[in-house]
């Protein structure tokens, strides 16, 4: 083999071990899985004035939370949204807040989404919380939907 041959063989070595190191030292590791949907959202910070919002927004569609502390820890488990949903559902079915929290965690058995539980307790869950959480006028009319155009 010529010795221009070689050292193009070797150059294009050398680039491949680069491009493969490249490749294996940009892969994220692989984390712990959790069941899908059983974690607050990661960024979600939770503070006096989320919670008192949420409350707040809760009282205003007249669903009562009595123990502030309770909810607060819901939030941190189901993130916010989660906290006002077991709570809007609850007054929705008549169920309690504690039996809809150990519906969503499986009790004892797979934890069930947010739409499997809806389905399972015949729940007619559109728009959603945003109906809540969004200063919403109706409880059929997603906020903002109800604006009347511009003459």
């Amino acid at each position: 083999m010529a010795p221009r041959n070689r050292i193009a063989l070797l150059a294009a070595l050398v680039l491949l071990v680069v491009v493969a190191g490249t490749t294996m030292a940009t892969r994220a590791p692989r984390g712990e899985s959790e069941p899908a949907g059983n974690q607050a959202d990661e960024e979600e910070t939770l503070d006096a004035d989320a919670i008192t919002h949420a409350i707040d927004r809760l009282d205003a569609n007249k669903i009562t939370v009595d123990d502030e502390a309770a909810f607060t820890e819901l939030a941190g488990r189901y993130g916010l949204g989660g906290a006002v949903r077991l709570y809007a559902w609850a007054d929705a079915t008549g169920m309690s807040v504690t039996d809809l929290a150990d519906m969503r965690d499986g009790d004892g058995g797979a934890p069930m989404g947010w739409g499997r539980m809806a389905r399972e307790l015949d729940l007619d869950v559109h728009p959603g919380i945003g109906s809540i959480m969004g200063h919403g006028n109706a409880p059929d009319v997603p906020p903002g939907q109800d604006r009347k155009a511009d003459d």
